[in-house]
């Protein structure tokens, strides 16, 4: 990831910050359905949604590239 630091990488910090928005979404919010689109290639981001309970639903062409949509509902 550009500008990222590597010393950042594999704290839970990206997870723990997606099940903050997934609780807020449905709790402050009363969202039913949250979606996430993630580049094809951004592999651990993947295994953020699937760690926070999304499930991939399809892959589609967005902004020029594969994209991944994966999906949780209350």
């Amino acid at each position: 990831m550009k500008g990222t630091s590597s010393r950042f990488w594999r704290n839970g910090y990206a997870t723990e910050a997606s099940l903050a928005c997934k609780n807020f979404g449905f709790k402050r919010l009363k969202l039913n359905k949250m979606v996430s689109l993630l580049d094809v290639n951004n592999i651990s981001s993947a295994k953020v949604a699937e760690r926070i309970g999304m499930q991939l639903m399809k892959t589609i062409n967005k902004w020029g590239k594969e994209v991944y949509v994966y999906s949780v509902s209350i």
